[in-house]
């Protein structure tokens, strides 16, 4: 067998040795930083800094200053070419940099080494030991301080301080050569005076390690305020993702009626603001032994349905009293039993929620979770509130259903006993009015006045079962509207020609008024006919003689007719405008006025503009008259009860 290479001979590449340099200096793994990448601005810095080198060289030979130029030039070029490099190798590499946050700290170290180099450059030509800018390298401190550990601030200065007195060390022995600057011709400092620069040395010396401590402790400080602040606002992202959710499940609760839709939004909602995989609600069996799966989002129902507790099962008597139970670990309870197909999709805890309606539970609600721990008690906490809202909307959505199925069971009532009461009607009609004819034999006057009150009545009461019939139908939402385009031009027409002669017999101004081209309607036979017959002859029975009763067809918008019944008739009393549109409700002044009347009319066309998906807009004072909107979209949707 082949031995292994030995190692010992072999030193690391110069790159592994930046890395574990800058993974020193930066430290492990991914670190918080102020600005973008640690490398990248400093580029952008440093594109400054070149034409400033440029510019101060010329300005301080404008002035009088005399060193060497020439140098100082070519250190500006140097500076432009290698950070032309390194903005090439971040453009280049930007997006590795960014996965691998050691090749950031590599290009951040190597560009200091380049920058330490070009400052000590400019020290040396403008002074050496001597020269004013060796307060540049305070810079450099001050950015350590920021980008890294307060450590690497202090590793800066030393390594300025100490460049510094190296510089000096090799001036006094002679080994490195002075630049002494002039001004005018009288030098401003120089190797002459050692005394001098030792001083000038101890304090730059002493100034760059309080910067370093300075400004580390500074953004130490920042740092953890940086990271409590974005703890804070995870936090807060958290808290306002867990308010909407809670917001759709109380808006389900108030928008729909039915079981299904509001426990699936239930589900979908709960399983985004906790992020896990699934989340499943169980209902007990009517007899409180057992529970069965109704809503999922997640694993397939197969596995919701035998995980949650069933009956026997060990969890039952706990979740049964109202114990929020979380397993950390799919080897407990009713996870165990599936723990290979469990396994395969991810979930490794789970928690199950009591819905409680005041002291009674009527079932659970599951989370079930991809992160192992269970849930954090704040979590929990926020479970059982959406498990307490759940059961609120679970039974309220039991109610509304029950409802529903009364309301279905008086509609077929209703149908029934009128269809039952419409047909002998019918025939007793057609009786009185053989007897009214004297087709069965003469009759005097007495007993035609007798025929004629009889049927007045009958054609009432004919009328009234007519009303109920066309009501339950329009209440049948299960049976959709017939589709049938209706032409509101002969709807105008109908209108006009129904209500001409009742209008004039009390001397009413009655006006129908309609713009052009207006767009068919859908909707079902009559429907659009019975809502106006029945707000006009309202408007006309109701308004005194010599009144006014205007009709008005129009357009709102592309997709949307309107109808408006105006008059000045006898209005409606502000405290009873809330049951206008109630069966068999009829306003006191109304029944002053006359007798006849079933309270039947408004209720049917409340009923046919829901079923149309429209609405209704009323306006009225009492004495004054009422004007009635009736919005109808040109395109009706799907019936939705």
């Amino acid at each position: 067998m082949a031995s292994e290479p030995a190692q010992s001979g072999h030193l690391p590449p110069p790159a592994d040795v930046l890395r574990a340099l800058g993974d020193l200096i930066g430290g492990p793994g991914n670190r918080p930083l102020l600005w973008e990448r640690r490398g990248q601005w400093q580029v952008g810095f440093r594109w400054v800094a070149t034409p400033a080198i440029l510019l101060g060289a010329l300005l301080a030979r404008w002035l009088g200053f005399e060193f060497p130029v020439v140098p100082v030039l070519a250190i500006a070029a140097g500076t432009a070419a290698y950070n032309a490099a390194f903005s090439w190798i971040f453009r280049r590499y930007g997006s590795e940099m960014l996965i691998d946050p050691g090749l950031d700290r590599v290009a951040t170290i190597l560009q200091a080494i380049c920058d330490y180099v070009v400052v000590f450059l400019l020290i040396y030509f403008t002074g050496g030991a001597w020269s004013p800018l060796a307060l540049f390298l305070i810079f450099h401190v001050v950015i350590a301080a920021i980008q890294f550990f307060r450590r690497v601030a202090y590793l800066f200065a030393a390594w300025a301080a100490g460049g510094m007195w190296l510089l000096l060390l090799g001036h006094v022995t002679g080994r490195v050569p002075t630049h002494v600057v002039t001004f005018r011709g009288q030098p401003m400092f120089g190797g002459d005076r050692p005394a001098n620069a030792i001083g000038l040395l101890l304090v730059f010396t002493a100034t760059v390690f309080l910067t370093a401590a300075m400004v580390g402790q500074i953004m130490r400080l920042l740092r953890s305020r940086v990271g409590a602040l974005a703890s804070t606002t995870t936090e807060l992202t958290l808290a306002n993702q867990k308010l909407n959710g809670l917001y759709a499940i109380v808006r389900a609760i108030g928008s729909e009626r039915h079981l299904d839709p509001i426990l699936a939004t239930v589900a979908s909602r709960l399983a985004a603001v906790f992020g896990v995989p699934a989340v499943a609600v169980h209902l007990l069996s009517d007899d409180g032994q057992s529970m069965r799966h109704v809503a999922s989002t997640g694993p397939p129902e197969r596995i919701t349905e035998r995980v949650t507790p069933a009956a026997g099962n060990p969890l039952d008597p706990r979740v049964a009293a109202g114990e929020t139970v979380v397993l950390d670990g799919i080897g407990d309870g009713a996870i165990a039993q599936l723990q290979p197909e469990v396994e395969a999709l991810g979930i490794v805890s789970a928690a199950l929620a009591p819905l409680r309606v005041e002291d009674r539970v009527i079932g659970a609600l599951g989370i079930y979770s991809d992160q192992p721990g269970g849930l954090p008690d704040r979590d929990v906490e926020f479970l059982k509130l959406s498990a307490d809202l759940a059961a609120i909307a679970i039974e309220d959505a039991r109610t509304n259903e029950a409802i529903d199925a009364l309301m279905r069971e008086r509609t077929q009532f209703m149908l029934e006993v009128a269809h039952n009461l419409r047909a002998p009607l019918a025939a007793g009609l057609d009786i009185v009015q053989l007897l009214r004819e004297g087709y069965l034999g003469e009759v005097n006057e007495r007993q035609k006045d007798y025929l004629e009150r009889i049927d007045v009545r009958l054609r009432a009461l004919h009328h009234t079962i007519g009303n109920l019939l066309t009501i339950a139908r329009t209440r049948d939402w299960s049976r959709e509207i017939p589709d049938v385009v209706v032409d509101v031009d002969k709807v105008v027409e109908h209108t006009r020609n129904t209500f001409e002669k009742p209008a004039a017999d009390k001397r009413l101004r009655f006006t129908v008024t309609a713009e052009p081209n207006l767009p068919a309607v859908d909707s079902g036979a009559d429907l659009i006919e019975q809502i106006v017959e029945n707000l006009v002859s309202n408007a006309v029975k109701y308004t005194p003689e010599g009144g006014e009763v205007e009709v008005r067809f129009s357009r709102s918008g592309s997709d949307e007719l309107c109808i408006e019944v105006r008059d000045t008739g006898i209005g409606i009393p502000v405290a009873e405008r809330d049951r206008l549109f109630r069966e068999f409700f009829r306003a006191s002044n109304a029944k002053k006025l006359t007798s006849d009347g079933t309270g039947l009319g408004l209720a049917l066309v409340k009923q046919s503009v829901d079923r149309h998906k429209g609405r209704i807009d009323l306006v009225s004072e009492e004495g004054r008259g009422t004007k009635v909107v009736v919005h109808l979209p040109v395109h009706r949707g799907p019936a939705v009860p």
